[in-house]
């Protein structure tokens, strides 16, 4: 971990609300693994409004260059979106556990749920670099909240599915994940915790040992593992999501 001056080089509106930031960032770049995550500072020089860091997975990486898929939710991250192109950002990276994948792969499935696909990005662009068969399949409610496929490597497989039946059919992960897992050698899963939950309830294949791992999405306000506010109770004691995640085996996930 080390703190980063990184020159912001592209500020992208995709959609309303949904930016993708690029970061002259080479020390970043060359350091940070799929599933690993920056504490970014949204705040003018000088000033500790808002105080505390907001915390973004790295998106893609394209040389020197990182990318940040940024989701307006607040004045944080409304001030990072107004940021032009030149301006400096600091950041403190890269922080946490990343994805773990066995060294014999060749088909990798990850699951989104709504915006949890950013914990996803970084790692079907290194799977697919590596020559790995990979598919995303993410939930949404409505079709206009899909992940922009065009930021995808073309290699991987993307479906969509929405709750809503916007795509002409009213489908969920639980409904539609029993297609996929039987030729899947491993599954990463960026959804929330209560649907982690009950996808390893109802499909035995994620109750395999080694299987199956999560990204917990849960708000991480220091990132240093100062503040306890991100413990998490698992099969194997207390963990911290900041530091020892936010990426889990799915086999240690316990009823909150």
């Amino acid at each position: 971990m080390r703190l980063y001056r990184a020159t912001l080089a592209e500020n992208r509106t995709l959609r309303r609300g949904l930016h993708l930031l690029e970061l002259e960032a080479p020390a970043l770049a060359q350091a940070v693994r799929p599933g690993q995550y920056c504490m970014v500072r949204c705040a003018e020089e000088g000033s500790f409004d808002p105080l505390l860091r907001r915390p973004f997975f790295v998106h893609s990486i394209e040389g020197e260059r990182c990318r940040i898929l940024l989701q307006v939710r607040g004045r944080g991250t409304a001030w990072l979106a107004r940021r032009p192109a030149g301006a400096e950002l600091d950041l403190l990276g890269p922080l946490g556990q990343g994805w773990r994948l066995p060294s014999r792969l060749s088909t990798l499935l990850l699951v989104a749920e709504g915006f949890g696909v950013v914990t996803l990005a970084l790692l079907a662009q290194r799977a697919s670099e590596q020559g790995l068969a990979v598919t995303l399949v993410q939930e949404v409610t409505q079709l206009p909240e899909g992940y922009p496929a065009a930021l995808l490597p073309e290699e991987v497989e993307y479906h969509l599915v929405t709750s809503d039946g916007g795509t002409g059919q009213q489908r969920t992960l639980l409904t539609v994940l029993g297609d996929y897992l039987s030729w899947a050698d491993a599954v990463c899963l960026g959804v929330s915790r209560e649907t982690a939950l009950q996808l390893r309830r109802h499909f035995e294949r994620l109750r395999r040992p080694g299987f199956a791992q999560v990204a917990v999405l849960h708000p991480l306000v220091c990132g240093t593992g100062t503040c306890l506010a991100c413990a998490l109770e698992t099969s194997r004691g207390p963990r911290l999501i900041c530091q020892e995640g936010p990426i889990f085996d799915l086999q240690i996930l316990t009823q909150g």
